[in-house]
């Protein structure tokens, strides 16, 4: 077990299974990488129950041209008994938030939920947890994650990445709009992935008074840290990066929460717009300093498509233990 304050993640191979350990329904996003539903096949060995699946079911990808890609992705069907499919589309986060209450499910503060966001895009599990805050009541959620073992570089080469494919527009995350009144100064918060493209779009869109960059260290693999400065150069050379380079975990959630946090008491009149493009747990730290702060824009640049397969088999699992709401900044 590892901490950061008084927050918690765990290891899924190094869980100790207790009463606590039932879950009134699990939440997560098709896909047809392997750690898209890794956690959903290690429960029942590692003593999770989860009594009912909610797998968005993204057109985009289940109707794959590619035979092994579309049986990939329609692996959930072995793995659970009451799997529900929620269909929706990769470019409307909202909607997926729609296909929920469509069904019928309603979720109070007192349901036990895990959301897995292995395989979800950043502005849905982003929505997904404000609806659950905001709509739900929720004051805690478990969320998985699970790290992938490589990533796919179709070309054998560094700047090859490609998670994103086609023309590209920065949205605000359905949510997460941010408060511009009293706010003197314009932040960039960028957390680095490998697709550099991406944060040279934004910045120029958002065109920010001041831009902090950081990177996730230690990262799952030691190359990892060094393929994102590699591929964000023109980012890191432009002008409003003046501040340098700052580190957080990469698979470490609080740590950027609390960078986050600093970041706010030395800029207390600033606006802050976050663009999550870095690991995903690094992304959950910043979804979760939003959720604290409804002053805080996020922003994302959502291509025309998303590649269906962008990750090699699968490394660690981790279990999150996640505040919602006042609790984040009073825990």
């Amino acid at each position: 077990m590892a901490t950061s304050s008084v927050y918690q993640m765990s290891r899924l191979d190094d869980l100790r299974v207790s009463g606590a350990d039932k879950y009134d329904c699990m939440l997560l996003g098709g896909g047809s990488d392997a750690r898209a539903y890794e956690v959903l096949r290690k429960a029942p060995e590692k003593g999770l129950y989860i009594a009912k699946v909610l797998l968005f079911d993204f057109e985009e990808r289940k109707n794959a041209s590619d035979p092994k890609v579309k049986d990939a992705y329609n692996r959930y069907a072995t793995l659970h008994d009451d799997i529900t499919l929620l269909p929706c589309s990769l470019k409307d986060p909202s909607g997926g938030l729609k296909a929920i209450i469509g069904h019928g499910f309603k979720f109070s503060h007192k349901s036990r939920l895990a959301v897995d966001i292995s395989a979800f895009t950043r502005p849905y599990f982003f929505s997904l947890l404000k609806y659950l805050q905001d709509h739900c009541g929720l004051l805690t959620v478990d969320v998985f994650y699970t790290e992938p073992m490589s990533y796919v570089l179709p070309k054998g080469l560094l700047q090859s990445y490609r998670a994103s494919l086609g023309s590209l527009f920065v949205m605000e995350v359905p949510g997460f709009p941010g408060l511009t009144t009293g706010r003197k100064n314009n932040i960039l918060v960028f957390t680095l992935g490998f697709d550099g493209d991406l944060s040279v779009f934004i910045s120029e869109e958002v065109t920010p008074n001041s831009v902090v960059i950081v990177n996730g260290f230690p990262a799952y693999s030691p190359k990892f840290k060094d393929i994102s400065l590699m591929n964000n150069e023109r980012l890191l050379n432009s002008s409003g990066a003046k501040e340098g380079i700052s580190y957080c975990q990469a698979n470490n959630p609080y740590d950027l929460f609390n960078f986050l946090l600093a970041l706010r008491k030395k800029h207390p009149e600033a606006f802050f717009n976050i663009a999550p493009l870095g690991p995903k747990p690094m992304a959950l730290g910043a979804c979760m300093f939003a959720l604290a702060d409804n002053s805080v824009r996020v922003v994302y640049p959502m291509p025309e498509k998303y590649a269906n397969v962008s990750t090699d088999d699968c490394w660690h699992s981790w279990r999150y233990v996640i505040p919602l709401g006042s609790g984040l900044f009073n825990s």
